[in-house]
C-alpha cells in the first residue's frame, strides 16, 4: 500500500513538473509572440500617421469625411500598437526610463489631439488646469502613454455632452494628474481587475484590456502608481509620479520629439 502511494506521489510529482516546463514555455512564447507583432506594426504606423496629414483634402471637398474617418482609425490603431511595444518590453523586462525636461501639460495637449474624433463625436469638452508652474524630469515617451491611456478611458467611458477635468499640481515631493469624467463607476468586485489585461470592460463587453494595465506597469516602473475614486456621478483616476531629482538626458517639451528617433526622413507630427 506504502509503495502505490509512493508512486502515485511521484506520478503526479512528475506530472506537475511537466506542465509547469509547458506554462514557462507557453509564457515565453507569448513574450516573442508580442514582441515580434508589435516591433513588425509599429514602423510602419509611425511612417503612416506622419504622411496622413499631408493627404488631408481642402475644404469642401467631399473626400474630407472619408478622411477623417480613415485617420480616426489609424489614429486608434496606433494607440494600440503602442500600447502592444509597451506590454511587450514590460512582459521582456527590457524597459528603459529615458529622462528629459518635459512640460505634461503640452503632452496631455498631445492626448486630446490623439483623440480629438472621439471628443468631437461625443461633444466632450476637455478642461485642463495645470498649477505645475515648471517642467520636470520625466520619460515623455511613457509619461505620454499613460496620460493618454487614461484619457481615452474618461473619452470612452464619460458621458456625452459632458465635461472631463485634467488637473496636473504638486503635492509635496509629487507630481499628481487627476483626470475626472462624467459617467458610472467601473463595475468591478476588486479595483485591481481594472488594471488587468485582456479583461473584460466596465459593461462587460471585451477588448485589448492594455490601457489601464499598460499605464499602471508604466507608473510602477516610474516609482509611482495610479489608483480611481467614484462618486455617484463621477470616476477620477489620480495619476502619482515623484517629481525626479536626476539630470535630464535632454529637453523635450512633448512626446514627438522621440516618436521618429528610427526614421532619419520622417515627418515631424
Amino acid at each position: 500500500m506504502e509503495k502505490i502511494k509512493n508512486d502515485e506521489i511521484a506520478f503526479l510529482s512528475r506530472k506537475i513538473l511537466e506542465l509547469n516546463k509547458q506554462l514557462i514555455e507557453s509564457e515565453k512564447a507569448k513574450s516573442r509572440f508580442l514582441s515580434l507583432i508589435a516591433s513588425e506594426l509599429n514602423n510602419p504606423m509611425t511612417a503612416i500617421l506622419g504622411m496622413i496629414p499631408h493627404l488631408a483634402p481642402m475644404g469642401g471637398d467631399l473626400r474630407k469625411e472619408i478622411f477623417a474617418l480613415v485617420h480616426e482609425e489609424a489614429l486608434l490603431l496606433d494607440s494600440r500598437i503602442q500600447n502592444l511595444v509597451a506590454a511587450s518590453e514590460i512582459e521582456s523586462g527590457k524597459i528603459d526610463i529615458t529622462y528629459a525636461l518635459v512640460d505634461p501639460k503640452v503632452l496631455v495637449k498631445e492626448a486630446i489631439e490623439a483623440f480629438k474624433y472621439r471628443i468631437n463625436e461625443k461633444n466632450i469638452t476637455i478642461t485642463v488646469t495645470n498649477k505645475l508652474d515648471k517642467k520636470i524630469v520625466s520619460d515623455p515617451k511613457k509619461l505620454y502613454l499613460i496620460i493618454k491611456n487614461v484619457l481615452g478611458n474618461a473619452c470612452d467611458y464619460g458621458l456625452v455632452d459632458e465635461v472631463v477635468h485634467v488637473d496636473i499640481f504638486e503635492n509635496k515631493s509629487e507630481m499628481i494628474i487627476a483626470i475626472k469624467n462624467q459617467g458610472k463607476a467601473p463595475q468591478v468586485e476588486y479595483k485591481p481587475q481594472i488594471f488587468t489585461r485582456f479583461a473584460e470592460g466596465p459593461e462587460g463587453n471585451h477588448g485589448l484590456g492594455l490601457g489601464l494595465s499598460v499605464a499602471r506597469e508604466l507608473c510602477e516602473r516610474m516609482d509611482g502608481g495610479i489608483d480611481y475614486t467614484t462618486d455617484e456621478t463621477s470616476v477620477t483616476f489620480i495619476i502619482t509620479l515623484p517629481l525626479q531629482s536626476a539630470c535630464a538626458d535632454s529637453d523635450a517639451c512633448g512626446s514627438n520629439e522621440f516618436l521618429f528617433e528610427s526614421f532619419d526622413d520622417a515627418i515631424e507630427l
